[in-house]
């Protein structure tokens, strides 16, 4: 199965106006997001299901990727993509989603950096920018590691090495 790892684009920073869980896109966190989900939809095979965290900023960022780039717009909202959720439980529940065949997750750093890293057996977490998407390749059906197809930042060409995608540092 295909797995993509999109994190939320670029919210409002949180304080008076908004405490964490309730901040909102900003404009260009909006474009950023419709740009790499139009890149997703025309790079591949699109997702059949999207999972995000129930944070706002990924809510709403699932929701424009779902119009852009989902094959059906079917968006479910759950905690395990929350901020410092189990990974090993999240993971599990993606390989139960096997017959999707394509799944994006949407959540937030360091987390997704941290599942992308356990997927592909890295000894680093893979810091994945705003608005990006990594797409991976998971044998539902065995342990061995995920393997990597290509990774998009908005408005830029897609990144098909892992080594140029996330230079060592």
């Amino acid at each position: 199965m295909i797995v993509y790892l999109m994190r939320h684009a670029e919210a409002v920073e949180a304080g008076e106006a908004a405490c964490d869980e309730w901040r909102y896109l900003t404009e260009q966190g909006r474009t950023s997001a419709e740009r790499t989900a139009r890149q997703i939809s025309a790079h591949g095979r699109k997702p059949r299901l999207i999972m995000t965290s129930p944070l706002v900023r990924a809510v709403q960022t699932a929701q424009i990727a779902a119009a852009y780039a989902c094959r059906r717009n079917r968006v479910v909202v759950s905690s395990l993509l929350l901020p410092n959720s189990d990974i090993d439980e999240l993971i599990t529940y993606l390989k139960s989603c096997g017959e999707a065949k394509r799944v994006m997750v949407v959540g937030h750093e360091p987390h997704l950096g941290s599942l992308a890293a356990t997927l592909l057996a890295c000894r680093n977490p893979l810091p994945l920018k705003k608005a990006s998407c990594l797409a991976l390749y998971l044998s539902p059906k065995d342990d061995t590691p995920a393997t990597f197809l290509w990774y998009a930042l908005p408005g830029k060409k897609v990144i098909t090495s892992l080594k140029k995608a996330f230079p060592a540092p």
